[in-house]
């Protein structure tokens, strides 16, 4: 008959081994969009979404169409009804864009057909980027 710690112990071993086993495939399910795939889907598009400074303020964007060549181009958005223009460039597997105050980039995973989550600094950003 086993001993009650090797019991207990064999318990938290099968544990361990099953979360790890789980992160891991959470990990791998997760599936970040390769800079061919931004540059077939965002350019030439329009995206809206709800702000995640503030969880409420509605933005809308929409993407020059992509050349071929220059893996960059112009964006004309509207931020609270009050309208914009910036670009937009990709960089490896980041979508990013640049604005008279900064840039910034992020990792784009495709959640629905025309639904997008973001990630910053790897890290899932709350509101999803909606393809018109």
């Amino acid at each position: 008959m086993l001993s009650k710690s090797f019991k207990t112990m064999s318990f938290y071993t099968l544990l361990t081994v099953g979360i790890v086993s789980f992160s891991t495939y959470s990990a791998q399910a997760q599936q970040f969009m390769s800079q061919k795939d931004l540059l077939a889907t965002l350019p030439g598009s329009q995206v809206s979404g709800i702000a995640n400074s503030d969880n409420k303020t509605p933005w809308v964007q929409a993407y020059s169409k992509y050349n071929g060549r220059k893996k960059r181009g112009s964006i004309s958005g509207l931020w609270n009804k009050e309208e914009y223009q910036s670009s937009w460039y990709v960089k490896k597997d980041h979508w990013c864009e640049k604005w008279d105050g900064g840039q910034r980039c992020w990792q784009v995973e495709r959640v629905g057909d025309k639904k997008l989550r973001v990630y910053l600094a790897g890290q899932a950003l709350k509101n999803l980027w909606i393809i018109k």
